[in-house]
């Protein structure tokens, strides 16, 4: 190959942006299943958590639990699909940004890394949407056509 047929090859590569509906389906799936392994066990040991669960914002353990079992386990699966994506992100975003910010007096960053990696992921997916392989792009393809 020659070097002009290189160069026009590596500017395509590192300036097209074909890879970026690719890119949010590989994050969207990642991200969902490595929340899911927090709201899995969260689901598990239910009985035992729901004593001890954080409450930071008043609406009790329980129901705290409760809530972030679902962010995390309901809304990460339509997340994956990429079904109403934007809106199953914002729970997320919520519940991490409590469990980094509100659940212990002193931000410590190592304490609360996990979550803020968490938050930055899921504002990312929130902003972005989905992307062209997902559930809400057919939905959107399919309500472009009857109107």
């Amino acid at each position: 190959m020659d070097k002009k047929k290189f160069a026009v090859k590596l500017r395509h590569f590192l300036f097209s942006g074909k890879g970026v509906d690719s890119a949010l389906l590989f994050l969207r799936i990642y991200a969902g299943i490595m929340i899911l392994t927090h709201g899995i066990p969260k689901i598990i040991n239910f009985p035992e958590l729901s004593k001890t669960f954080a409450d930071p914002i008043g609406l009790g353990p329980q129901f705290s639990l409760f809530l972030m079992i679902l962010a995390e386990v309901g809304c990460a699966c339509l997340i994956m699909v990429g079904l109403i994506t934007r809106l199953a992100a914002i729970p997320l975003v919520f519940g991490l940004f409590v469990a980094a910010f509100l659940t212990k007096p002193d931000l410590v960053l190592t304490e609360s890394e996990n979550a803020i990696l968490y938050l930055g992921i899921f504002m990312t997916i929130m902003i972005s949407g989905a992307g062209k392989y997902s559930v809400d792009r057919i939905l959107e393809l399919y309500y472009r056509k009857e109107e």
